[in-house]
C-alpha cells in the first residue's frame, strides 16, 4: 500500500516540528524530502460517531547516507473532525476508502492507542505480514490453559528435563543479539473484520525522552504504558530486549512487559528486508514518581534534625539496584575484566586526568599531587573485576518510586548495547545524582546560584579551607553522605559483598566522573563548580583539618552489611507548590570538539531537567538541562511533560553555546553493555 502525494506533503511539513524528530542528526530543514517505505492499514473501524476510522502504520525515511533516519509514524484517519484532538491534527486529505478524512497522529488518538494495546495484549495477527505482535501474557495464558493452572502460578519444571531444540539453538547463538520469537500464524486466528469492539479508555500523552512517544492508558484495574519507538533500527534494540528478558526471568527490578508490536518493510536504501519493534506495552503505576524528584523534595527541606530522613529509602533503592545487576548477570552472563579490559579502562582514566588538568589547571592546581598519586595507582591496577551488562545511564531519574511496587529501573536505551562493563559505573552515576540533588539544595539555600564570585574558578579550594569546611558541615552535604552510604549498604546486602570507596574500581570511576563534571561546570556553570570540586577534594585529600586537628578521612566509606543499624526516618516537609512542566533538551547527545575523547559522546548524554527546580523558583522557563539558557537550537518547549534529569560529559558540552543561567542541577550516567555478545556464564 502506498500513501498519496497529498499525505506525503502533509507529513513532510509536520514531522520536523515534532519533539521526537532527530533534529541533531543533520539539518533537515523545515520541509525535508521524505520517502515512504512501508504503509500498513492495521485497523478499520466503522463507527458513525467517527465517520469511519482507519489506523495506518507507516515507515518513512528522511535524509540520506549517514543522516538517513527511518521513522515510525502511526496515523489515524477519521471521517469527522474531533475537536479534542486538534493538538494532534496533521491535516485533511481524500482517502480512496473513506473519502475526505482528517489525519491525526495515531500516538495521540485514544482509538488508535487502545486498538494497538488490545492487538499486542491479544497477540493479533495482521494481514500482509508487515505487522506482527508478541504478547508475554498471551503465551502464559495459553500454557496455563493447557496445563489447567492459573496464568499467574509458577510453571513447574521437571528436575531432569532435557533442553528443547529451540532452547539449545538459542543457547548456542551467542554471536548476536537474541531476538524473541515471532508469533506463529498457524496457531492464531487472523482478525480481518472491519469492526472491532474495544473499550476506548482515556489516555495521557507523557514524555519519555528522545525518539519515543509514550502514552499512559488509564485503566481502572491495570494502567498501561504504550511506547512508540519513533526512530527505527533493524533488529531488536536493548531498550526492548533487556526489559523483555528480565520480565520473562521474573525480575522485579523492571516494570512488567506485556508485549510489543513489530514492523517489517523492504528497505530500498539497504536493498534488503528489515524488521524492528515499533511499540512496547508495559504495566505502569500512575502514582510512581522519579526517585530524583523524591530526593530533591526531601533534601530541599532537610535540617539538622532530618539528615537521616531518606536513609531507609536509599537503602531500599540500593537493594533493588543490586537485584537488577544480579538479574542481568544471571540472564546475560559475566566475563572477567583481567588483562586487556583492565588495561584499556585504566588507560582511559589516566588520559582523563591529563585531559582535565589541561582544561582546568587553576581549579585543580591544589589537587595536582593527589591526582599524580592516583595516576600512579591506576598504572599498577591489576584488575577491574568482573564485567557484565549494566544499565549504562543509571541516574536517579532512571529509577521510579512506586507506593505499591517499590523501586524499579526504567528507560533502558540503545546505548546500553555495548561491551560488558564494571557495575561501579552505574553506582557512580547514582552517587553523583545524590550529590547534585544536595548541591542544588545547598546552592539555593545560600543564594550561591546568583553569586558572581569567581574565586573558585581561579583558585579552587586551595587557599580557602574554610569554604570547604562550610560545605562539608552543611546539612545538605551530611544528608548526601548518609544517603550515599545507605544506598551502597543496601546494594551490598543484595549482592552479598561489601561495596564502597575502599574498592579501587569504584573510587577510580568516581574520580573520573568528577573530573568530567569539574571541567563541565567550569565552562558552563561556574556557580555549580563547588558541587563536584568539593567531592573530588574530599575523595583525594579528605576533610580539611580544623585548627589543631589532623585531616579527616573521606566520610563516604565502605558501608557495613550489618543490618543492626537501622536508619532514622523523619517525615519530609511538604513541597511549597506542585512542579510545573520543565523544558526539555531535545536530541540527547551534543557534538564533541575534542577528537581525543570523541568516544565519550556516546557515554554521556544530555536529558531533561527536573521540574522540581522550577517549582522552587530556581529555573527559568527557557533553561536547558544543564541549567543554562536554551539557545533554541536544541530545545523544544513542546516537549515538557515529565520531570527528568540530565547526564553529561565535558566533551559533549563543548559544543553547547549561548548564555548560561544558574538554576538547575544535573545528573551523570555512563557505561554501556550488550546482550550475550560472547558472554560466558560463571
Amino acid at each position: 500500500m502506498a500513501i498519496s502525494s497529498e499525505l506525503e506533503q502533509l507529513l513532510a511539513g509536520w514531522i520536523p516540528r515534532q519533539s521526537w524528530f532527530p533534529k541533531l542528526a543533520a539539518d533537515f530543514g523545515t520541509d525535508p524530502d521524505i520517502t515512504p517505505m512501508s504503509v500498513a492499514r492495521a485497523f478499520t473501524y466503522k463507527a458513525e460517531e467517527l465517520g469511519g476510522f482507519a489506523g495506518l502504520v507507516t515507515v518513512i525515511s528522511v535524509g540520506d547516507g549517514p543522516t538517513l533516519r527511518r521513522l515510525n509514524i502511526p496515523l489515524s484517519l477519521r471521517g469527522t473532525e474531533d475537536m479534542h484532538l486538534r493538538h494532534a491534527l496533521i491535516g485533511s486529505i481524500d482517502d480512496l476508502a473513506l473519502g475526505h478524512v482528517y489525519v491525526y497522529d495515531g500516538a495521540a488518538d485514544p482509538v488508535f492507542v487502545n486498538l494497538m494495546a488490545d492487538a499486542i495484549t491479544k497477540r493479533k495477527v495482521f494481514d500482509g505480514g508487515q505487522l506482527s505482535t508478541e504478547s508475554l501474557r498471551h503465551g502464559q495464558e495459553k500454557a496455563a490453559s493447557r496445563e489447567g493452572r492459573s496464568p499467574l502460578s509458577p510453571v513447574p519444571t521437571p528436575p531432569t528435563a532435557a533442553p528443547s531444540a529451540s532452547a539449545s539453538s538459542t543457547a548456542a547463538d551467542t554471536s548476536a543479539e537474541v531476538v524473541p520469537p515471532k508469533p506463529s500464524k498457524a496457531a492464531l486466528v487472523t482478525d480481518s473484520r472491519e469492526t472491532l469492539d474495544i473499550d476506548v479508555r482515556p489516555i495521557e500523552v507523557a514524555d519519555a525522552g528522545a525518539h519515543k512517544s509514550t502514552i499512559i492508558i488509564h485503566d481502572e484495574y491495570e494502567p498501561l504504558e504504550l511506547s512508540f519507538f519513533r526512530v527505527l533500527e533493524n533488529g531488536m534494540p536493548s531498550s526492548l530486549t533487556i526489559p523483555v528478558l528480565l520480565t520473562e526471568a521474573g525480575s522485579r527490578s523492571v516494570p512488567e512487559v506485556i508485549g510489543w508490536g513489530s514492523g517489517r518493510w523492504y528497505d530500498m536504501f539497504e536493498v534488503t528486508e528489515m524488521e524492528a519493534p515499533m511499540a512496547l506495552l508495559t504495566h505502569v503505576d500512575i502514582d510512581a514518581e522519579p526517585a530524583w524528584r523524591e530526593a530533591v523534595d526531601m533534601v530541599c527541606s532537610v535540617d539538622s534534625g532530618s539528615i537521616g530522613a531518606y536513609n531507609a529509602q536509599a537503602a531500599e533503592m540500593g537493594r533493588r539496584i543490586g537485584e537488577l545487576h544480579s538479574d542481568m548477570a544471571a540472564e546475560f552472563g559475566i566475563v572477567e575484566g583481567t588483562g586487556e579490559p583492565t588495561k584499556l579502562l585504566a588507560k582511559k582514566w589516566i588520559e582523563r586526568i591529563d585531559w582535565a588538568l589541561g582544561r582546568a589547571p587553576l581549579a585543580l592546581d591544589s589537587l595536582v599531587p593527589e591526582l599524580r598519586a592516583h595516576r600512579a595507582k591506576l598504572q599498577s591496577l591489576e584488575t577491574i573485576g568482573t564485567l557484565q551488562k549494566i544499565h549504562g545511564e543509571l541516574t536517579l531519574d532512571h529509577v521510579v518510586s512506586s507506593p505499591t511496587d517499590g523501586y524499579s529501573v526504567v528507560k533502558f536505551t540503545d546505548s546500553t548495547n555495548s561491551d560488558p562493563k564494571p557495575v561501579a559505573l552505574d553506582l557512580v552515576a547514582l552517587l553523583r545524582s545524590v550529590d547534585y540533588a544536595a548541591g542544588f539544595a545547598r546552592l539555593q539555600r545560600t543564594d550561591a546560584l546568583d553569586a558572581e564570585d569567581g574565586g573558585l574558578v581561579v583558585n579552587g579550594f586551595g587557599n580557602d579551607p574554610s569554604a570547604l569546611r562550610s560545605i562539608y558541615d552543611s546539612p545538605e552535604f551530611l544528608w548526601a553522605s548518609q544517603v550515599q552510604n545507605s544506598l551502597l549498604s543496601g546494594y551490598s546486602r543484595a549482592r552479598g559483598e561489601s561495596i564502597g570507596l575502599g574498592d579501587p574500581v569504584l573510587r577510580a570511576a568516581l574520580i573520573d566522573r568528577l573530573l568530567v563534571e569539574v571541567v563541565t561546570e567550569l565552562r558552563n556553570r561556574p556557580n555549580w563548580l563547588s558541587v563536584p570540586l568539593a567531592t573530588l577534594t574530599l575523595v583525594l585529600k579528605g576533610k580539611p583539618a580544623r585548627s589543631g586537628d589532623a585531616p579527616a578521612e573521606v566520610e563516604l566509606s565502605v558501608p557495613s552489611t550489618d543490618e543492626s543499624s537501622p536508619a532514622v526516618v523523619a517525615d519530609p516537609a511538604p513541597a511549597d507548590e506542585p512542579a510545573p512542566p520543565a523544558e526539555k533538551l531535545v536530541g540527547g547527545k551534543l557534538p564533541t570538539e575534542d577528537e581525543e575523547f570523541e568516544e565519550e559522546e556516546e557515554e554521556f548524554t544530555v536529558s531533561p531537567v527536573p521540574a522540581t527546580f522550577a517549582a522552587r523558583g530556581a529555573a527559568s522557563s527557557n533553561s536547558d538541562s544543564t541549567g543554562g539558557a536554551s539557545n533554541g537550537e536544541h530545545a523544544d518547549p513542546r516537549d515538557s511533560k515529565r520531570p527528568d534529569v540530565d547526564s553529561h560529559d565535558a566533551d559533549a558540552r563543548e559544543g553547547l553555546e549561548g548564555k548560561r543561567s544558574k538554576d538547575r542541577a544535573d545528573e551523570s550516567g555512563n557505561g554501556k553493555s550488550n546482550k550475550k555478545n560472547g558472554f560466558k556464564k560463571s
